[in-house]
Protein backbone atom coordinates (compact mmCIF):
# COMPACT_ATOMS: atom_id res chain seq x y z
CA UNK A 1 0.00 0.00 0.00
CA UNK A 2 2.68 2.34 0.66
CA UNK A 3 4.57 2.22 -2.90
CA UNK A 4 0.81 3.42 -4.21
CA UNK A 5 0.94 6.18 -1.45
CA UNK A 6 4.19 7.47 -2.06
CA UNK A 7 4.00 8.21 -6.07
CA UNK A 8 0.76 9.32 -5.88
CA UNK A 9 1.71 11.68 -2.93
CA UNK A 10 4.52 12.99 -5.11
CA UNK A 11 2.55 13.39 -8.61
CA UNK A 12 -0.17 15.66 -6.25
CA UNK A 13 2.37 17.79 -5.33
CA UNK A 14 4.21 18.25 -8.20
CA UNK A 15 0.66 19.33 -10.03
CA UNK A 16 0.04 21.44 -7.94
CA UNK A 17 3.74 23.12 -7.66
CA UNK A 18 3.93 23.08 -11.34
CA UNK A 19 0.28 24.64 -11.32
CA UNK A 20 1.56 27.59 -9.31
CA UNK A 21 4.74 27.97 -11.51
CA UNK A 22 2.82 28.37 -15.24
CA UNK A 23 2.32 32.08 -14.45
CA UNK A 24 0.44 34.98 -12.70
CA UNK A 25 -0.92 37.72 -13.85
CA UNK A 26 -0.63 41.22 -11.86
CA UNK A 27 -4.30 41.74 -13.11
CA UNK A 28 -5.70 40.71 -9.22
CA UNK A 29 -5.25 41.67 -5.88
CA UNK A 30 -1.91 42.54 -4.29
CA UNK A 31 1.17 43.95 -5.17
CA UNK A 32 4.18 45.83 -3.36
CA UNK A 33 4.45 47.23 0.34
CA UNK A 34 4.33 44.87 2.88
CA UNK A 35 1.07 43.42 1.72
CA UNK A 36 0.87 40.51 -0.49
CA UNK A 37 2.67 40.01 -3.96
CA UNK A 38 0.55 40.58 -7.11
CA UNK A 39 2.47 37.10 -8.33
CA UNK A 40 3.16 34.20 -6.25
CA UNK A 41 5.21 31.37 -6.82
CA UNK A 42 6.49 28.01 -5.09
CA UNK A 43 9.58 26.24 -6.01
CA UNK A 44 8.29 22.68 -6.70
CA UNK A 45 8.78 20.17 -3.08
CA UNK A 46 12.54 18.74 -2.60
CA UNK A 47 10.77 15.43 -3.19
CA UNK A 48 9.72 16.46 -6.78
CA UNK A 49 13.13 17.68 -7.42
CA UNK A 50 14.76 14.72 -6.55
CA UNK A 51 12.55 12.60 -8.68
CA UNK A 52 13.67 15.13 -11.69
CA UNK A 53 17.33 14.36 -10.61
CA UNK A 54 16.74 10.71 -10.89
CA UNK A 55 14.96 10.87 -13.96
CA UNK A 56 11.53 9.61 -12.70
CA UNK A 57 9.90 12.43 -13.98
CA UNK A 58 10.41 15.40 -16.69
CA UNK A 59 12.10 18.41 -16.03
CA UNK A 60 10.55 21.34 -15.14
CA UNK A 61 8.68 23.54 -17.10
CA UNK A 62 9.67 27.50 -17.36
CA UNK A 63 7.43 29.74 -15.33
CA UNK A 64 5.71 33.19 -16.69
CA UNK A 65 4.81 36.16 -14.73
CA UNK A 66 3.58 38.98 -16.42
CA UNK A 67 3.80 42.25 -13.71
CA UNK A 68 2.94 46.04 -13.97
CA UNK A 69 5.89 48.53 -13.14
CA UNK A 70 5.48 48.82 -8.85
CA UNK A 71 4.07 45.07 -8.38
CA UNK A 72 5.81 42.57 -6.69
CA UNK A 73 6.81 38.73 -7.26
CA UNK A 74 7.67 36.40 -4.66
CA UNK A 75 9.05 32.79 -4.59
CA UNK A 76 8.15 30.80 -1.41
CA UNK A 77 11.16 28.84 -1.12
CA UNK A 78 12.04 25.89 0.94
CA UNK A 79 15.04 25.80 3.26
CA UNK A 80 15.54 22.42 5.04
CA UNK A 81 18.93 20.94 6.64
CA UNK A 82 19.15 18.62 3.58
CA UNK A 83 22.35 17.58 1.75
CA UNK A 84 20.30 19.32 -1.85
CA UNK A 85 18.44 22.10 -1.58
CA UNK A 86 16.85 25.08 -4.33
CA UNK A 87 19.22 28.15 -4.67
CA UNK A 88 18.78 31.29 -6.80
CA UNK A 89 21.59 30.89 -9.37
CA UNK A 90 20.40 34.09 -11.17
CA UNK A 91 18.38 37.13 -10.19
CA UNK A 92 17.75 38.92 -13.70
CA UNK A 93 18.41 42.37 -14.86
CA UNK A 94 18.24 44.22 -12.00
CA UNK A 95 17.27 47.57 -14.55
CA UNK A 96 13.66 45.61 -14.19
CA UNK A 97 13.46 43.67 -10.92
CA UNK A 98 14.82 45.15 -7.83
CA UNK A 99 15.31 42.27 -5.01
CA UNK A 100 14.02 42.90 -2.15
CA UNK A 101 14.67 41.37 1.47
CA UNK A 102 13.57 37.89 1.84
CA UNK A 103 11.37 37.47 4.78
CA UNK A 104 10.34 34.07 6.78
CA UNK A 105 7.42 32.57 6.02
CA UNK A 106 7.38 29.23 8.17
CA UNK A 107 9.36 28.16 11.57
CA UNK A 108 9.84 25.55 13.39
CA UNK A 109 9.88 24.83 16.74
CA UNK A 110 13.00 25.09 18.60
CA UNK A 111 15.21 22.19 18.88
CA UNK A 112 13.42 20.03 15.50
CA UNK A 113 15.74 18.12 14.26
CA UNK A 114 15.48 18.13 10.47
CA UNK A 115 12.66 20.74 10.24
CA UNK A 116 12.75 23.16 7.17
CA UNK A 117 11.21 26.41 6.74
CA UNK A 118 9.79 28.66 3.89
CA UNK A 119 11.67 32.26 2.76
CA UNK A 120 10.11 34.36 0.22
CA UNK A 121 12.43 35.93 -2.24
CA UNK A 122 10.73 39.03 -3.23
CA UNK A 123 11.55 41.35 -6.29
CA UNK A 124 9.66 45.30 -7.09
CA UNK A 125 9.05 45.43 -10.88
CA UNK A 126 10.89 49.13 -11.60
CA UNK A 127 10.88 49.29 -15.58
CA UNK A 128 9.21 47.49 -18.13
CA UNK A 129 11.33 44.69 -20.47
CA UNK A 130 11.67 41.07 -19.72
CA UNK A 131 13.87 38.53 -17.83
CA UNK A 132 14.52 35.38 -16.42
CA UNK A 133 14.96 34.16 -12.68
CA UNK A 134 16.67 31.21 -12.48
CA UNK A 135 17.13 28.72 -9.29
CA UNK A 136 18.80 25.61 -9.45
CA UNK A 137 18.13 22.16 -7.04
CA UNK A 138 21.75 21.32 -6.34
CA UNK A 139 24.10 19.21 -4.39
CA UNK A 140 25.86 21.03 -1.22
CA UNK A 141 27.99 18.33 -0.75
CA UNK A 142 29.18 18.69 -4.21
CA UNK A 143 30.01 22.45 -3.87
CA UNK A 144 33.48 23.66 -4.43
CA UNK A 145 32.85 27.28 -3.38
CA UNK A 146 30.69 26.74 -0.48
CA UNK A 147 28.66 30.66 -1.12
CA UNK A 148 28.34 30.15 -4.63
CA UNK A 149 25.54 27.98 -5.85
CA UNK A 150 27.09 27.69 -9.10
CA UNK A 151 29.71 25.78 -7.78
CA UNK A 152 27.58 22.91 -7.20
CA UNK A 153 26.07 20.12 -9.39
CA UNK A 154 23.00 21.08 -10.48
CA UNK A 155 20.36 18.15 -10.22
CA UNK A 156 17.23 20.71 -11.13
CA UNK A 157 16.58 23.55 -12.25
CA UNK A 158 13.35 26.00 -13.02
CA UNK A 159 13.37 29.47 -14.51
CA UNK A 160 10.80 31.81 -14.48
CA UNK A 161 10.30 34.78 -17.09
CA UNK A 162 9.24 38.23 -15.88
CA UNK A 163 7.72 40.53 -18.32
CA UNK A 164 6.94 43.70 -16.56
CA UNK A 165 4.68 46.51 -18.56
Amino acid sequence: MRGRTVPTAVAAALAVGLAALTGCSSDGPGGSGGGHPAALLALPADLDAEAVAGGKQPAFEPGEVHLAVGRTLGMDVRVAPLPHGWRLVDGGDTALLRRDADSKQSTCAPNTAGCGHTVRQSWTATAAGSTTLTWRYVDFATCTEPQNPASCRTLASKEVRVTVG
